[in-house]
């Protein structure tokens, strides 16, 4: 009633009360501590439900929200204190208009395709290259993280640039610059982490760029429980816009103890990121002599990050001149009870089996040469000694294949369970395989287990873009992994030859022959028992010659000219896409073939497995649009039209 007021003097002195039941669990709560509330103010006695302001209070805060239950000391930092966006404002990104097309995440590519730390677009035009990291908001996470995606941005973002306006380029100055990131939605509450610079940003990824000096006192600032509060102020939502951030009131002096406070949160964010193999800077899983040694270790380290958090909210409040009133309002608003029916937060716990898990995916990435141990800058370097990592490298596969034959010099689960044996010694191996997988002989359970469950691991740990890809026979019983990253047009042919589904054809045409043999000579059970045996072989052979025909398919593939093109992996249209002319030979995961189909009806002609396959209708495609000429290189097309 008071807003609506046409007197602005009655309207600005005017007088409301105000009763607050958010904290009250459901309908009958609230009306219950209605009524006593409104009992005590009409009885003249105090009540904590109960809070009077004039109009012109509101107006403390810019856009002058209806928050009426906080306190004095909080609104005068509205009043006093300048806002981020005098300081630092508050930047929105670019939008892409097409994140399939021009976002990857950074494993698609390889770390090498990717340029890491460039200080400037001058700098990041010279590196030639045409992956850049990115921040794109993310799940909640404080200090450090939420560095997965690289964007398209070769020369300048040439590429991109030619769709405005459906894509939308802001801010563009600011790429590459060191700052202060968060996510724009977040149910579980607003965090900030650091944009370490080297990164371009997008609308989903907002960041401010505070002077050098201001930076660590920002992101302090913005993890702090007086933050989360004085966010709620301005918006009480779960959205946390570039106008809610600008209005935020910030102190006017800094501490050397609050810096040290943020490198110390900011290291122990990064120490998980290292243990994380989807991290860019990952180096390896923990350990410490046993699972439950690290998972002890990794409880330290969490109780160490909240004891440095509750001491940055302490010099936050200090900052800002907070008292004992003023803080315990905070405290009590930031502690309301969970709504009914809402969902707890996802925790980030690592129990024993997970981190058994994270240790046999790193051992294969050892094996097929994605990780080197004792390789400095590497990804997944280790921590071991030299002549350790010596000896785990020695594990590598040359060519990025492994099979899942018993006795092959291939053999993965061989080698897993060697490069276990070698990182954490045998007691700590077989803990490791028998806490993930289960009790039985330690290298037959990791055998079945590469063969069945750590491919769908893998897909979800990579969401949906595995590093490692599972070709398999249609009944399985022929299982090869690749290397995405060291695939090449002579990947498959090599596949197909004798070292692997060649020399395994062979293998069981020869266990045939002896069966045979057998036969010939066999009565009663023992005959009966060979033709079961012969029926089993008969039926691997023809499973393994199906894969192999499926092979010679992909390897005899036409284009749309009739020219015989094959496959070949093209690095810059991510994995999935690489992936779709590949779908026959993957029984175990059906996504590829809807790609696969999307790609027929011309939905990617923007990329190289596109051009491949249908040459003349990209071509036409050239023609009409400057942004798919740009990517295929074939601007004389499009300017001849």
């Amino acid at each position: 009633i008071l807003r609506r007021e046409p007197n602005a003097a009655l309207r600005s002195e005017g007088i409301g009360t105000y009763f607050r039941l958010v904290k009250e669990p459901d309908s009958d709560s609230k009306r219950q501590r209605f009524e006593q509330a409104l009992a005590h103010a009409r009885a003249g006695e105090p009540d904590a439900a109960v809070f009077r302001y004039s109009q012109a209070d509101f107006a403390a805060i810019p856009g002058s929200p209806w928050v009426y239950w906080i306190t004095p000391g909080l609104r005068r930092l509205f009043m006093e204190l300048p806002k981020l966006g005098e300081i630092a404002q508050p930047r929105v990104g670019l939008q892409t208009a097409d994140n399939f097309r021009f976002l990857r995440f950074w494993w698609e590519v390889g770390e090498p395709q990717v340029a890491f730390g460039c200080k400037s677009h001058e700098e990041a035009q010279a590196s030639g290259k045409r992956w850049f990291p990115y921040m794109k908001g993310g799940s909640f996470r404080r200090w450090y993280g939420n560095q997965e995606y690289v964007i398209n941005w070769h020369a300048d973002g040439q590429e991109l640039k030619s769709m405005t306006p459906i894509s939308v380029i802001r801010n563009p100055s600011f790429y590459f610059r060191r700052g202060v990131t968060w996510t724009l939605l977040s149910a579980k509450g607003f965090t900030g982490r650091i944009s370490p610079g080297g990164f371009i940003f997008d609308v989903n990824g907002m960041t401010c760029f505070p002077p050098e000096e201001m930076v660590k006192t920002i992101i302090g600032i913005f993890n702090s429980q007086l933050c989360s509060n004085l966010l709620s102020v301005l918006n009480p939502t779960i959205a946390f816009q570039v106008g809610d951030l600008a209005r935020l009131p910030i102190p006017t002096e800094s501490g050397e103890q609050l810096e040290r406070l943020v490198d110390r949160a900011i290291s122990l964010a990064q120490a998980d990121s290292a243990e994380d193999e989807t991290a860019f800077d990952f180096i390896a899983p923990p350990w410490s002599a046993t699972l439950n040694d690290t998972l002890t270790e990794l409880f330290l380290r969490d109780d160490a990050l909240a004891d440095v958090e509750k001491a940055i909210d302490e010099e936050v409040y200090r900052l800002y001149g907070i008292g004992e009133a003023d803080r315990k309002a905070i405290e009590s608003e930031l502690a309301e009870p969970a709504i009914e029916g809402e969902e707890e937060e996802e925790s980030d716990y690592i129990d024993e089996e997970e981190l058994a898990l994270r240790w046999i995916s790193y051992c294969v990435g050892i094996v097929m040469g994605r990780f080197q141990p004792g390789v400095a800058g590497a990804l997944g370097r280790g921590r071991f000694s030299k002549d350790t990592a010596e000896r785990l490298r020695a594990l590598t596969d040359s060519d990025g294949v492994a099979t899942l034959m018993e006795g092959h010099q291939d053999d993965l689960a061989s080698k897993v369970w060697r490069a276990l044996g070698i990182a954490l010694g045998d007691e700590g191996a077989s803990e490791v395989v028998q806490t993930a997988i289960g009790r039985g002989q330690p290298e037959t359970m990791l055998r079945s287990y590469l063969e069945r469950d750590f491919f769908k691991r893998h897909l979800q740990q990579y969401r949906k873009r595995p590093v490692y890809w599972l070709l398999q026979s249609p009944d399985k019983n022929f299982s090869v992994y690749i290397f995405h990253e060291r695939a090449t047009k002579d990947t498959l042919p090599l596949i197909l030859g004798s070292r692997y589904l060649g020399g395994m054809i062979n293998y069981l045409h020869e266990r045939i022959k002896e069966i045979e043999e057998k036969m010939s000579s066999a009565q009663g059970k023992r005959k009966r028992d060979l033709e079961k045996l012969m029926d089993l072989r008969e039926k691997m052979v023809a499973d393994v010659e199906a894969f192999g025909r499926s092979l010679r398919r992909v390897l005899e593939m036409k284009n749309q000219r009739g020219e015989t093109v094959g496959w070949a992996r093209e690095a810059d249209d991510g994995v999935i896409l690489n992936l779709a002319p590949l779908r026959e030979l993957m029984p175990a995961w059906k996504e590829p073939e809807k790609f696969w189909q999307a790609l027929q009806e011309g939905e990617y002609d923007w990329s190289h497995t596109a051009m491949r396959y249908w040459p003349d209708r990209v071509l036409e495609e050239c023609r009409k649009n400057k942004s798919y000429a740009i990517a295929h290189g074939r601007m004389d097309v499009y300017e001849a039209r």
